[in-house]
């Protein structure tokens, strides 16, 4: 009988410190953090770019009520895509992004490209095109706006989710992967749900403006 009073309270003890332990582990990775968000550069910048994303999204015929951006100054390990709404005036939602592995390119740092082939992530405007993939059918392809992106839909290049970064999200940067990304924006499973579900119920194309403040 002592024994059995032993193991009921020996057992939810251990079970409370294997949690407690694991905790601590996901908070040293990263997972709860909150990423560079509201009050500091990174917000402020956006804040900005908002107000040129809108009067160039109604200037190109694109949706006016939300738009992508998405930070490559941001570690990869924090949330550095946002939806933007224009008429709340704030960010409604981010997520993770892993970049390209292309010409150098690290865990840290990027290295953009707009070349076929580089593997590269490119900065700039995109429109966010209705268009599927050949194999992932749940990604969406973007067309390049500007001249540094402007090889996109050539390319190849989409925004699709990878399990790649659903496992590894938790890490300070997302391990760069060639098969998950060659220079898309490559997204977890449940944001890319979430972008799939904003772009069915609203009308435009939404716009993408990707951009690296190292701030």
């Amino acid at each position: 009988m002592a024994i059995r009073k032993i193991k009921r309270i020996i057992v939810p003890i251990t079970v409370l410190c294997v949690v407690g332990i694991f905790i601590l582990y996901l908070f040293s990775q990263g997972c709860f953090s909150p990423g560079k968000i509201a009050g500091n550069s990174h917000y402020s910048d956006m804040a900005l770019r908002a107000d040129k994303a809108l009067k160039y999204a109604e200037r190109k015929g694109l949706n006016n009520h939300y738009c992508l951006f998405l930070d490559y100054g941001i570690p990869s390990g924090k949330p550095r895509l946002f939806v933007w709404s224009f008429e709340k005036g704030r960010i409604i939602y981010s997520g993770h992004a892993m970049h390209g592995a292309g010409k150098g390119s690290t865990d840290e740092s990027p290295v953009f490209s707009n070349v076929y082939g580089s593997h590269c992530s490119s900065v700039g405007k995109f429109e966010v095109t209705r268009n599927r993939g050949t194999r992932n059918k749940t990604g969406l392809r973007l067309k390049g706006l500007d001249l540094s992106n402007n090889s996109a839909y050539s390319r190849g290049i989409m925004i699709h989710s990878s399990r790649w970064v659903d496992i590894n999200k938790c890490r300070k940067f997302i391990p760069l992967n060639e098969r998950s990304c060659q220079g898309c924006v490559t997204v977890s499973t449940r944001d890319m749900a979430y972008i799939n579900r904003l772009v069915g119920k609203e009308e435009g194309n939404l716009l993408l403006w990707s951009y690296c403040d190292a701030g």
